[in-house]
């Protein structure tokens, strides 16, 4: 009996899955000539064998078909992608953003709009006010999830979240997404940390390596103000050295450690009270009082409460000294003679305020008594039965309404005048005193009336007699 024929051998085909579920691949291994060629349909057979049930590329199937046919016997089968899943979208993480005034770059000059710099303007201090939006985060997202080849969900990962941190001065809004500033105040960025100080504190002078320094709480200079450069303040301002032909502006109280020194354009001007060692050749403007240990030297000082110089060597010499309340000092003027100017009950500011405000009322009076006698007339022109002309009626409606105007400025001023009159009536109570010697030279102004001293004057107080004169009497 003759031998068997072997059968010719049939294609192979093998479908199979990536590690990462997301892409299914054929393997198809040509037929033995004569042999059985690998169908579609045995590939979509494969694939369904080996869970292949989404992302299924029609196209891709037949091609890989084709090429297992076109294939030489033997040789090793290239897999093809013939299914591919749908990957996941990964979250995005949080994103904070951090507004200017903490990322501002500082130190640098302002540029002018002329392209030149303000070597003056460092942009050391960056002020917020409360409720300022600082930073604001842009949560995380949770991301989409993916399918793979099998048809199983493939889990998204979510982003991470970043969290604001506010410290000392700084809150969290309502959503949790920004961080706003709880005070006025200067901004930091510590690290991840948001703060909001109200104390701005310069450790050294202000001069050219921090330019003018405008802050809206208080400033700290643990240093000296150098001559040209300022620092303006909405709080307190505290000078551990000195000012040397600077300027200070504050809000509060403004304490200098040791002199004010002028050099002829220093200027301390405050809200509220003045302290200092001395002051000499500046200008000194407060609210409150003013408090000096050893002196004020040729200066123009203006306090809206009382001003003492009452140290060891306190003095006043030279140049204007005003106060509402009282002036008190050691000595006054000098044995040369020195013009010196002592004024109390009214500082030149308010007498200067009162003057302006009785002018303008005495201008409304008048105009008023203008606009009466025109009505007046023009009343006059009316008919027996009290009718005006048209031409007549527009300027009498025009005078009436100036007239209500003016009636609304007299009422808006009159609070204020009222309240100067109080304070030009209680400068009947204010005093000048020298608690040792009073020199020649001194001019002693008490609300209106002056006194020039031509003598010495030992232990000596200046007051208002009940006839509005100056007199003198002792401590």
């Amino acid at each position: 009996m003759p031998d068997a024929q072997p059968q010719p051998r049939p294609g192979t085909v093998r479908a199979w899955i990536s590690q990462d579920g997301l892409a299914a691949y054929l393997e198809i291994t040509p037929p033995d000539p004569e042999g059985k060629p690998v169908t579609v349909e045995d590939a979509d057979r494969a694939l369904q064998e080996a869970g292949v049930l989404f992302g299924i590329d029609r196209q891709a199937v037949e091609r890989a078909v084709a090429m297992g046919a076109r294939q030489v016997p033997g040789t090793r089968p290239e897999p093809v992608r013939v299914a591919t899943g749908k990957p996941p979208e990964n979250g995005r993480d949080a994103v904070i953003e951090y507004h200017p005034a903490l990322t501002a770059v500082r130190g640098r000059p302002r540029v002018l709009p002329d392209g030149s710099v303000d070597l003056f303007d460092l942009n050391i201090v960056q002020n917020v006010t409360k409720g300022e939006v600082l930073a604001t985060k842009t949560p995380p997202t949770p991301g989409t999830p993916g399918t793979d080849v099998r048809g199983h969900p493939v889990p998204a990962r979510p982003g991470r979240d970043v969290p604001l941190i506010p410290g000392e001065g700084a809150a969290i809004s309502e959503d949790g997404l920004q961080v706003i500033a709880a005070t006025d105040g200067h901004p930091i960025l510590n690290g991840r940390r948001i703060l909001v100080r109200k104390v701005f504190s310069v450790a050294g002078d202000v001069g050219p390596g921090t330019g003018n320094i405008r802050f809206v709480g208080s400033v700290v200079v643990r240093g000296n103000v150098l001559a040209g450069y300022s620092v303006k303040a909405d709080g307190d301002v505290e000078v551990t050295g000195g000012l040397d032909g600077g300027t200070i502006e504050a809000g509060g109280n403004v304490t200098v450690r040791f002199g004010i020194q002028g050099a002829g354009r220093g200027k301390v001007i405050a809200g509220g009270s003045v302290r200092a060692r001395y002051i000499e050749n500046a200008e000194v403007r407060a609210g409150g009082d003013v408090w000096v240990a050893d002196g004020i030297l040729h200066s123009r000082v203006e306090a809206g409460g009382r001003c003492e110089v009452l140290g060891r060597r306190g003095s006043i010499v030279g140049g204007r000294v005003g106060a509402r309340d009282s002036v008190a000092a050691r000595n006054l003027g000098a044995p040369m003679g020195t013009p010196t100017e002592i004024a109390v009950g009214i500082t030149p500011s308010v007498r200067r305020e009162f003057d302006e405000l009785k002018g303008k009322m005495a201008a409304i009076h008048q105009q008023l008594e203008q606009v009466q006698q025109a009505l007046a007339a023009i009343q006059a022109q009316a008919g027996p039965d009290g009718s005006l002309p048209p031409a007549r009626q527009t300027v009498r409606m025009r005078l009436v309404q100036h007239y209500q105007q003016l009636q609304a400025q007299r009422a808006e001023l009159e609070p204020r005048l009222r309240e100067l009159e109080q304070i030009v009536e209680d400068a009947r109570l204010a005093w000048v005193q020298a608690q040792d010697t009073c020199y020649p030279g001194v001019k002693v102004t008490i609300g209106r009336s002056v006194y020039a001293v031509t003598d010495d004057l030992k232990r000596v107080r200046f007051t208002l007699s009940e006839d509005g004169e100056v007199r003198i009497g002792p401590i």
